[in-house]
């Protein structure tokens, strides 16, 4: 009788344990986007000026302490590897696949800054990562065939099939790749393949996580400011145009979400990039439902204080150290105060860059680069060879242009729209401009050596090969009547130009403002 009861009872127990404890799954995912080659911690004005942050030894840590504590715990990257510290340059990313094989990562999709040295450069990189590297929507171009061919994965976690994709927004692609380095690939409408793949996922899947780089760059920089809706606007268009995805984690933007945004269902999440953070969502997916039914996100700012390095990471990171530092610890000049950039308004990093082309052709009217080919601050102290490498990472060389002045107005005006940031200036510049006029008029100062712009005139200006080609959507550049490539590196011309100065006082004089900000100042 006395068994019978504890049967009873057991009986009682099982049937009074609510369904969704009975049908329900739980899952962590662990996230990052642009890392951008962040391999040491890094000093990030907007969150201290004081206490570093990141570096990917840190994030090996952590991951290996998440996996250790809940094995139903996966790691997913939304691209961008490459293009930041000299490390990325100096080797043409393999350093960072190196590294990034010990992150502890069980996916990730390709962002554009993996062809930043060529597409058949991309390739090889690839095939040295040991994790699973996606991409379904960049083809040989001409064919059907597949660059990376390896569109998804699948992968069961406590129970949950997981349908694992890796695209890339044409757009953000063709927006910001130099069109000489991706000659060989195209990138195709990734509606349309992630349509595709879905549909061949959902069968044997119970959520779809979509990896994808995607959007516009985000208005993020050293002053932190953000937009994040405005930032994630195509990950939201996605979402709301292709139903199915459970999970979207995004890049690109460089614009985190402490709070996921939710669009037709889906949760989209990214960083802020530069390991800044380590995103952590929890999941609790219900199988009779065949849904998400609850999640929490854990969104805080990676402290290199409270975190130990993972030792197995330190040691490749100082293998590539040792092999690179004949070139990467040459003194260049010492520096009076910090440099730092900006992304709508100019800035002292902007100012030295532009001179320094400007130096090395001087009979030109102005010199102007992009603001997103700005990587990095610089400290106050000596300045090496490394640390210039690592401001600016990418092989551009300066391009001689005479244009009309309405074609270069009209690239005033693209930078002044801010879906790519403003133009950085030489001397010989003042520009002002009012974001809360219309995109295409929000230009109201324009002086070129004090006179005011002739959009008859002609004009002599220096720019990268990048922006003379169109990258970022520059393509009024495209105008000019006249495009002449000199051959001469920017960053050979930023350490010539640098070296003449024992000591470098940064230049802050305003050659190109926001209304707005001289009307708060």
């Amino acid at each position: 009788m006395k068994r019978l009861v504890q049967i009873l009872i057991l009986v009682f127990c099982v049937a009074s344990v609510p369904y969704s404890f009975a049908q329900t799954k739980r899952l962590t995912v662990l996230y990052t986007n642009d890392l951008h080659s962040h391999l040491d911690p890094l000093i990030v004005p907007w969150v201290s000026t004081t206490r570093k942050v990141g570096g990917f030894a840190n994030i090996a840590t952590l991951v290996k302490q998440e996996k250790a504590a809940n094995p139903n715990t996966v790691y997913f990257d939304a691209g961008d590897f490459f293009a930041g510290p000299y490390m990325s340059s100096l080797t043409k990313g393999e350093a960072i696949i190196d590294a990034a094989n010990y992150l502890g990562l069980d996916a990730a999709c390709v962002g554009n800054h993996e062809y930043d040295y060529g597409w058949d450069n991309a390739y090889k990189q690839f095939q040295l990562a040991k994790f699973s590297l996606l991409n379904g929507n960049i083809f040989v171009k001409g064919t059907n065939k597949l660059h990376w061919p390896k569109p998804y994965i699948i992968k069961e976690v406590n129970g949950i099939r997981l349908g694992i994709i890796g695209l890339h927004e044409k757009f953000a692609f063709e927006d910001t790749v130099a069109p000489v380095m991706a000659k060989g690939v195209e990138v195709r409408d990734e509606k349309v393949y992630l349509q595709k793949y879905i549909k061949e996922l959902q069968p044997k899947t119970d959520l779809i996580v979509l990896l994808i780089h995607i959007g516009i760059p985000g208005t993020q920089s050293t002053g932190g400011e953000a937009d994040v809706v405005r930032n994630h606007k195509h990950d939201i268009e996605l979402a709301k145009a292709v139903p199915g995805v459970d999970l979207m984690i995004t890049g690109h933007p460089h614009s985190g979400t402490p709070t996921p945004i939710v669009a037709n269902g889906t949760i989209i999440v990214s960083t802020d990039a530069y390991t800044i953070e380590l995103g952590k969502l929890e999941i609790t997916y219900d199988k009779k439902l065949d849904k998400i039914v609850d999640y929490k996100n854990h969104y805080n700012y990676l402290y290199d204080d409270e975190v130990e390095d993972d030792p197995t990471m330190v040691a490749v990171i100082n293998k590539w150290k040792d092999k690179l530092k004949v070139i990467t610890e040459e003194k260049v000049t010492t520096l009076t105060a910090p440099l730092t950039r900006s992304y709508s308004q100019g800035s002292g990093m902007g100012n030295m860059t532009a001179d320094a082309m400007l130096a090395a052709f001087p009979d030109y009217d102005i010199a102007l680069t992009n603001s997103g080919g700005l990587r990095q601050d610089l400290d106050t102290g000596v300045v090496t060879v490394g640390q210039l490498v690592s401001v600016f990472p990418f092989p551009n060389t300066i391009v001689q242009l005479e244009i009309k002045g309405r074609d270069l107005l009209a690239a005033f005006e693209h930078g002044a729209g801010l879906t790519n940031g403003i133009l950085q200036a030489s001397k010989g510049l003042d520009f002002a401009y009012d974001e809360t006029k219309p995109v295409g008029h929000r230009v109201v100062k324009c002086n070129i050596k004090g006179i005011p712009l002739d959009k008859n005139k002609t004009y002599k200006i220096l720019t990268s090969n990048y922006l003379a080609d169109g990258g970022d959507g520059f393509f009024a550049f495209g105008k000019a009547t006249s495009y002449k490539a000199t051959g001469v590196d920017i960053l050979d011309s930023m350490v010539k130009y640098l070296k003449t100065f024992k000591n470098y006082t940064p230049v802050t004089e305003d050659r190109v403002v926001s209304v707005r900000t001289l009307m708060r100042d």
